[in-house]
């Protein structure tokens, strides 16, 4: 299994679908990294994607900055904190 890596930044980007979600993550808008969030089908999986999402979304809408986990071989979030203010 690959290691896991942070992706720390300001939500500079959100692209959202049914079936995955795009964040780009990082200081600027041109400096940031592509990272997705998707879902297996499973209703475990699908509200843990939905709530991602949603955490990303109230991110890049309020300019607060996201610590994304995710592997260092891959672009899908496994986790995402965001500090309280």
């Amino acid at each position: 299994m690959a290691d896991t890596v942070a992706t720390v930044g300001l939500v500079q980007r959100v692209a959202a679908s049914t079936d995955f979600t795009c964040a780009w993550i990082g200081p600027t808008p041109t400096d940031a990294e592509l990272l997705i969030v998707t879902h297996d089908g499973t209703a475990p999986d699908i509200a843990l994607a939905a709530s991602l999402t949603q955490m990303l979304s109230g991110a890049a809408t309020n300019y607060r900055e996201v610590r994304a986990l995710h592997a260092s071989d891959d672009a899908k979030i496994l986790t995402l904190q965001i500090d309280p203010v």
